[in-house]
This record gives structure tokens, C-alpha cells and sequence, in this order.
């Protein structure tokens, strides 16, 4: 009987337990949880995020940059052109933005990031203060391997996509001036 307990000891020291961890919103904390990740970052951050208004994460970013943290962001063409939008911000503090639109008419609506390799993020959650504060939205976190691994892949294949500078507004203005 006295081997019962060690060997279980040892089973579960040889297979770790994975954890998911979902929030909702509104006021749910849900910002507070990516804040947290975003603080306890020692290598990277990679993100692929449709809309982004966030003061305070945009700022935490800002900070993980500053201590060396590597961060990489994709973004929507689209959303990107918002007056609130922290694209400027996170370019301000060293962190690199890809501006990136769907195939033909489509949009970049991903809503994920991985942080250092090890966690992942995902949901209907914008990192908006309406998200926060007044959406109905969700946010899962997880460390399963395959599920990290999965959303890493994506994240480079969006990362080596076609550059986005200027699309919708942006691109009929353009063509209005002649540039095209």
C-alpha cells in the first residue's frame, strides 16, 4: 500500500497538468488576465489582434518592450485606420506592426497571441475598452502544447503575408489623388 501514493507521485510528475482558463466579459477581468500574461513575458509576444484601443494593455506592451521582450503584432487594415487605434503607440515603443487585410474583400479578424511559446490567448475579446466594459465577449488562455504550437504557426503565416500599409479608405483616397 505504501507504493500507492509514490507511484502516483511519480505519474504525475512525468505528465504535467495542463490548465485553460476562461473569462468573460463585460467586467469579467478578462483584460486584467492579458495584462498579467503580458507583465510576466520574459521573451515574446506575438499577437494577431483585429481591433486594439486598449490604453492600458497598449501600455503594458510598452513596458515588456522596454525590458526586452520581443513583440510582433498583426493587425487589420481596416480597424487599423480607428482614431483610438495603438498602433502608433506600440510602433513609438520599439514594437513591430504588420498591417494585414483578408484574401480579396476579407479582413485580418483574428483575435490571438502567444506569449513567450509556453501560453495562449484567444476568443471573441478585441483588446478594446468596449470589450472590456461593455461587450459580451470571452477569452480562453492555455498552455496545451498543441493548441500553443497551432496559434504559433498561424501567427507566422500571418506575420509572412502581404504588407497591408493602406487598404479600404485609405486605398479609395488614394486612388482619388492619382496615386494609383
Amino acid at each position: 500500500m505504501k507504493r500507492l501514493p509514490i507511484l502516483i507521485a511519480v505519474l504525475l510528475s512525468s505528465h504535467p497538468t495542463l490548465a485553460s482558463e476562461v473569462y468573460f466579459s463585460p467586467e469579467g477581468g478578462v483584460q486584467d488576465q492579458i495584462i498579467k500574461r503580458i507583465n510576466t513575458s520574459k521573451s515574446f509576444i506575438d499577437m494577431a489582434m483585429y481591433s486594439f484601443t486598449s490604453g492600458d494593455i497598449a501600455e503594458a506592451l510598452g513596458r515588456a518592450s522596454q525590458r526586452g521582450v520581443k513583440i510582433r503584432v498583426v493587425r487589420d487594415a481596416i480597424q487599423s485606420e480607428n482614431k483610438n487605434d495603438e498602433n502608433s503607440y506600440l510602433q513609438q515603443n520599439g514594437i513591430h506592426v504588420a498591417i494585414r487585410s483578408g484574401k480579396g474583400r476579407g479582413i485580418m479578424h483574428d483575435k490571438f497571441a502567444v506569449f513567450d511559446g509556453k501560453e495562449a490567448f484567444t476568443g471573441s475579446y478585441n483588446w478594446t475598452n468596449n470589450a472590456e466594459h461593455n461587450n459580451w465577449e470571452n477569452g480562453l488562455f492555455t498552455d496545451e502544447p498543441k493548441i500553443v504550437q497551432a496559434y504559433q504557426k498561424e501567427f507566422e503565416v500571418l506575420w509572412k503575408a502581404p504588407d497591408k500599409t493602406a487598404f479600404s479608405k485609405s486605398k479609395k483616397r488614394r486612388r482619388r489623388e492619382g496615386i494609383y
